[in-house]
């Protein structure tokens, strides 16, 4: 039996089209949060199972793993060494963890929490098979909570603040191509079990390109301002001594200006890994959003 988490979210809807595509016979076990919209696999033809509970409750976590043999993890990176433990007593043979690239920013905040759950569970590779997952920003639709954002914002204003030069580079993933890997990795266990991927775009593009290919996306003529980034730093500086809740700190302008740029050649390799270009995926993102903006 499988055993899933974050079935529900961006990428964990699309994971569930890929099972539907390849008509998959197995068992598997969802869990949920109580009040969790599952219409989408409700009805979908897959032999699911939903039990429906909380990801911090170890004796819930510990029940609902009780004869499963693969857990696919793709809620958050906190919840993994709950999940791991509950495997571990279940006697559970491999699980396959999603988790992110931020665990290489080299700003400590960032990455220090992320390293220290994932060290902690690789050592764990003598009790359970252990396979991590890294994609990058995730986007492809609604859902998405960066991406969509920008669309937003380029749509209704004329001027983009930039801080700094825009060419720190960025792999924006689409969920899509997440939902097909876990499926890949999957079925792919003889040369996937017990390895980490990270899992990318197609390729790095610069941060002022990819607001100019959303820009063009949306038909606009914005008008990109930059602002030098000893100004930006200053003015996140102000901003957060006067005000406690100050929504950008100075941290984040700094993890602006850092590339995060990956490559996959493992995962080309090991699963067949072929994500789609940033151009060709946000256009699906740009198109539900003008259609939204249509209706109302």
């Amino acid at each position: 039996m499988l055993f899933v988490t974050g079935i529900t979210g961006h990428s964990g809807r699309w994971f569930v089209q890929r099972l539907q595509k390849e008509n998959f016979q197995g068992k598997i076990r969802c869990l949920v949060r109580s009040g969790s919209d599952t219409a989408f696999f409700d009805n979908c033809g897959l032999n699911i199972e939903k039990v429906v509970g909380d990801l911090t409750d170890l004796d819930f976590l510990r029940n609902s793993l009780n004869g499963v043999s693969t857990v696919l993890h793709i809620a958050s990176i906190k919840y993994s060494p709950n999940v791991v433990a509950a495997a571990i007593e279940n006697n559970v043979e491999w699980c396959i963890l999603v988790h992110t690239t931020g665990r290489f920013s080299k700003f400590k905040s960032a990455a220090a929490e992320y390293i220290e759950i994932e060290e902690k569970i690789l050592r764990l590779r003598d009790k359970i098979g252990v396979t991590v997952l890294r994609p990058t920003m995730i986007y492809g639709s609604s859902r998405d909570r960066n991406m969509y954002k920008l669309v937003d914002y380029l749509s209704r204003h004329k001027f983009f603040p930039m801080f700094g030069s825009g060419q720190n580079l960025m792999q924006p993933v689409h969920a899509r191509d997440l939902g097909d890997a876990y499926y890949q990795v999957l079925i792919n266990r003889k040369k996937t079990f017990n390895k980490e991927y990270d899992l990318p775009g197609k390729e790095p593009l610069a941060y002022i390109d990819i607001v100019r290919i959303v820009s063009k996306a949306l038909n606009r003529k914005n008008v990109i301002v930059k602002f030098p980034i000893w100004f930006s730093l200053g003015a996140a500086k102000i901003y957060n001594a006067i005000d406690s809740k100050a929504i950008i700190a100075v941290e984040q302008v700094l993890r602006m200006q850092e590339d995060k740029a990956f490559q996959y050649e493992d995962a080309i390799r090991d699963f067949n890994y072929a994500p789609v270009s940033f151009d060709e995926g946000i256009l699906e993102e740009v198109n539900e959003f003008l259609s939204k903006v249509r209706e109302h």
